[in-house]
């Protein structure tokens, strides 16, 4: 009999008939399989549809097709060769973002204070109008000049949840008294809210002036968006734009800039979460493999008839690798539905972080993957069980050894052939699902070893248990003697149970030690308050405010410069040669605030290489280099550092190198100066100011009413925004999570099924010798326990050590043992394993030995 001889009917019949009798055991072969592709499909189709919705509205995203944007308003000759160069058609929009702090009329608010920090934004309020394209929203649904008439002002619902206003009244901006207009809801280039220090509010250009916010040096973003006539070529007017350009500090991005530096965070964050949705697929695969070994096992009679009456290894293997394809298939499809079902609760995961609109939609691309991962996952899985299956000898039936489900070890060849293409089937999976080579060896090792060490542990473990002495109770001594029955798979269930466990307490573990590194910086006496944007003139007027509202506070008043690298000693920015251009090229183009220094390093810089100037040194141009900052830029004690402030070079060379604590809520520099090296350049002052918490919103209202263009940063404004962001990134991570979790059940449900065939004889040979249904539950409940408890325990260990890892290595940050988690997930796991296993085996209790006698016949 070979396949050539059978027709696709016969071979779809004889298909079907080996299938009978195996329903609930195909169940989980596809529930295994149909978890892990429905993670996949879920985070590349999400993915997709991000990136679909950028691509959508690329253009608004920018609110115009070019922006110039910089520290410093263009210059009047930048300005006219732009209007000459462009056509006569193009637009031009000039927009100023800063922080600003407002006044509610004096009335101090509970717990609050007289004042309230603000994003503000200004815009024209004569056309051509913001945004050139796309959306913006208000109620009442105005348009901006009417809004903006009488120093009106456009304020989020936030803005009037804190202040307790609402349309129609008045509070101080800066010289004048603006006016709440209505509620801005939307902004086209505001794709995220994730960062807000505080709410928006956006007045007009005139407004903007008359409040006089605005002084030489302070803390501006102005950004010209630019319009470009239909049909006008891009990137040709992004060229003539570069060349005439004189302000070299001034940056120029287009919406398709915009649109791929989105494209490349999402594909960052959908590579993270689609670790884990690999994961998953592994898993699921991990229980195809057990599912098919028994199946194959309990076919092993059928095999050896097969071959008796002439049938081919070729053959069988075909027959049952095609039903392994079919199930495959199902699971696949399954998955692929789910996934795309799935996707629909991810957008309100991320509300807050990204303001674009998601409409979930169908995309064949996500779906082929997640469909040939599947199916490829089924192949690498099935393979070998398969392989050592259909090598049965028809000498099996005349043995009469039909209880043995044992498969043969098949030669050394097939066992490297199997091994070969196994190891080169994983590994494909896993580069093109992570998209680089790099981040798939990364994980394809740390999965290995995880794997490795789970399987070696739980051997271990097992050999251990088997040594212990036997015990009194009969229960239990039955149920530990299970796990050491012939094909028992209990270190293939340990290993999969305890790679889930271990990477959702990983997640967890991580994300705590996360929260808690951004709480402890807040404490050690950090600064209660950032004031920034002193002007020179201002200094003075500052102390003697901090002097007479607080007295006893800590004041440090620190210089800044804003300016950009010129020339690191022969290197030229503008001729930079990049290893790596995505990840150096924001460091070397950046604009870098400096500050300078006459006495000795600030706290939190400690120098490791040079010296610092000695006080009477401080007149000669001298650097001090940040040393990751030296690392990046190649330069060494004794180099030469060009650095460009509006439009004037200024050289020091390099005299020491710092090591910088960066989380010490302190302001911090990559570069500071001597005095002599900043002579003249356009200063401005932040002033970081320790105060007991009882004076702080008596501080704060003092500074502002004083000084109205300063702004006042809360340390806690800070510390809140980014828990903020933090947790509803991390609710993407939870969510997935679930995943692991899941797979891990199914896969024990999937293994507790697949011994299903000799725990009916065990449960029809105990009852007929007159044990009761409680008694095999109590067999079983022990087998299952020691399970849960062995992979639990080994999980646990593993995560508290990937955990460790992670904040040492990769974060940086002290990381914590928390007993808390660690002792709950121990609970948890052992409690979920033990319920599933005897709810999984329910019908083994409750068949009558007779019955299950006539099924194991049939």
């Amino acid at each position: 009999m070979t396949t050539s001889q059978l027709s696709l009917g016969q071979q779809i019949r004889l298909v079907n008939s080996e299938s009978r009798g195996a329903g609930k055991r195909f169940l989980f072969f596809v529930l295994c399989l149909a978890i892990g592709v429905g993670a996949v499909m879920m985070i590349k189709s999400f993915s997709a549809l991000l990136e679909t919705s950028i691509k959508r509205e690329s253009k608004g995203l920018l609110a115009a097709d070019i922006e110039i944007k910089s520290s410093w308003a263009q210059k009047k000759e930048d300005l006219a060769y732009q209007q000459q160069a462009l056509p006569p058609e193009t637009r031009f929009v000039f927009v100023k973002e800063l922080h600003a702090m407002v006044q509610l009329s004096g009335q101090v608010r509970e717990g609050k204070g007289s004042s309230l920090l603000v994003e503000l934004k200004a815009v024209p309020s004569v056309p051509p109008l913001y945004p050139l394209y796309g959306e913006i929203k208000t109620q009442p649904t105005l348009g901006l000049p009417e809004h903006f008439k009488d120093n009106g002002a456009l304020v989020e619902t936030n803005f009037l949840i804190k202040t307790g206003l609402k349309i129609g009244d008045t509070f101080g901006l800066g010289k004048i008294r603006a006016r709440v207009s209505g509620i801005l809801e939307a902004e086209p280039d505001r794709i995220s809210r994730a960062f807000s220090i505080g709410p928006r509010v956006m007045v007009s250009l005139e407004t903007l002036k008359e409040a006089q916010l605005i002084a030489p040096g302070s803390r501006v973003k102005h950004r010209t968006l630019i319009g470009l006539p239909q049909g006008e070529n891009l990137d040709r007017a992004l060229f003539t734009l570069q060349g005439g350009l004189t302000d070299k500090a001034a940056t120029l991005r287009t919406f398709e800039d915009m649109q791929s530096s989105l494209t490349q965070s999402i594909k960052r964050i959908s590579n993270y979460l689609g670790t884990l949705g690999v994961i998953a697929l592994l898993m699921g695969g991990i229980g195809v493999a057990m599912i098919v070994r028994t199946f194959m096992s309990q076919k092993l009679d059928t095999i050896a008839i097969l071959t008796c009456i002439g049938a081919r290894p070729k053959t069988i293997f075909r027959i049952y690798l095609f039903q392994a394809l079919f199930l495959g298939l199902a699971g696949s499809l399954l998955g692929i539905a789910a996934g795309y079902g799935l996707q629909y609760l991810l957008p309100p995961k991320i509300e807050g972080l990204l303001r674009i609109t998601l409409t979930p939609e169908f995309d064949w691309r996500p779906a082929a993957q997640a469909l040939l991962l599947g199916m490829g996952t089924t192949l690498l899985f099935a393979l070998w069980p398969l392989v050592r299956a259909v090598r049965t000898k028809p000498l099996r039936l005349f043995r009469h050894i039909a209880e043995e489900e044992e498969l043969g070890k098949g030669s050394r060849r097939q066992r490297w052939v199997v091994s070969i293409i196994f190891a080169a089937g994983l590994a494909g999976s896993i580069f093109w699902q992570a998209e680089s080579v790099k981040r798939g060896l990364v994980f394809l090792v740390a999965l290995c070893v995880a794997a490795l060490l789970l399987f070696t542990i739980s051997t271990l473990v097992l050999k251990l248990i088997k040594r212990l002495p036997p015990s009194p109770l009969m229960t239990r001594r039955y149920g530990l003697a299970n796990l050491f029955r012939p094909n028992n798979q209990a270190r293939s269930i340990i290993t999969a149970l305890g790679m889930g466990i271990m990477l959702v307490l990983t997640i967890r573990l991580v994300q705590m030690d996360l929260v808690s590194m951004l709480k402890e910086n807040t404490k050690g006496a950090p600064p209660n308050y950032f004031f920034i944007d002193i002007q020179k003139d201002q200094e003075e007027t500052f102390k003697t405010v901090m002097a007479s509202t607080a007295p006893e506070a800590k004041v440090d008043i620190t210089p800044l410069v804003r300016a950009r690298i010129s020339q690191i000693d022969d290197k030229k920015i503008a001729e930079w040669e990049y290893t790596d251009r995505a990840r150096e090229e924001w460091f070397i183009n950046r604009e870098f605030v400096l500050t300078y220094s006459k006495g000795v390093p600030p706290p939190g810089n400690e120098v490791v290489d040079g010296k610092w100037w000695k006080p009477e040194e401080a007149s000669i141009p001298q650097v001090s280099l940040e040393e990751d900052a030296a690392r990046r830029l190649g330069a060494e004690i004794g180099s030469t550092l060009i650095m460009e402030i509006q439009g004037i070079p200024i050289e020091a060379p390099v005299t020491s190198i710092r090591k910088v604590n960066w989380r010490n809520m302190r302001t911090n520099f990559y570069m500071i100066f001597s005095p002599g090296a900043l002579e003249g350049a356009p200063l401005t002052f932040v002033a970081s100011v320790t105060v007991d918490k009882a004076k702080e919103l008596e501080v704060q209202t003092a500074v502002v009413k004083a000084l109205p263009n300063i702004t006042a940063l809360g340390t806690r404004d800070i510390i809140e925004t980014v828990e903020t962001v933090v947790g509803k990134l991390l609710t993407l991570v939870d969510f997935m999570s679930t995943f692991a979790i899941l797979s891990g059940l199914i896969i024990l449900s999937g293994a507790i099924a697949s011994t299903k065939f000799r725990r009916l004889k065990e449960a029809a040979i105990l009852k007929t010798l007159g044990a009761k249904q409680n008694i095999v539950a109590r067999i079983l409940a022990y087998e299952y326990a020691t399970l849960g408890i062995v992979a639990a325990v080994v999980g646990v260990i593993l995560s508290v050590g990937l955990s460790w890892a992670v904040m040492e290595y990769a974060v940086k940050s002290p990381w914590h043992f928390r007993p808390g988690p660690i002792s709950l997930a121990l609970i948890i796991s052992i409690i979920l394993t033990t319920i599933t296993g005897v709810l999984s085996s329910l019908d083994v209790l409750r068949n009558k030995p007779s019955l299950t006698f006539r099924k194991l016949d049939s």
